[in-house]
């Protein structure tokens, strides 16, 4: 990318994040993070890294802000398990 020169970009760069469908809408937004309200209601917290001095969406660390009873649970992925806290 011939925008990028040590990991900073020039003021003519164009930078597109795709992570809506159709029905979502962008609620917030820091430097690292995205807040998207799902056609569902739910909402996810989507973080931005840089990775070798270009920016990605981290993809293993979204957080779900979704319909419950307070609980907060986290699924490992790779061993199947559910864990749940009160």
């Amino acid at each position: 990318m011939s925008d990028v020169k040590d990991g900073l970009y020039k003021e003519n760069t164009v930078m597109r994040i795709e992570i809506l469908r159709k029905g979502d809408k962008v609620i917030g937004f820091s430097n690292n993070v995205i807040g998207v309200q799902r056609k569902s209601g739910e909402v996810d917290l989507v973080p931005i890294v840089m990775d070798g001095g270009l920016p990605r969406v981290d993809t293993d660390n979204i957080i779900t802000i979704g319909y419950g009873n307070n609980t907060v649970t986290a699924i490992d992925a790779d061993n199947n398990i559910e864990i749940t806290s009160f």
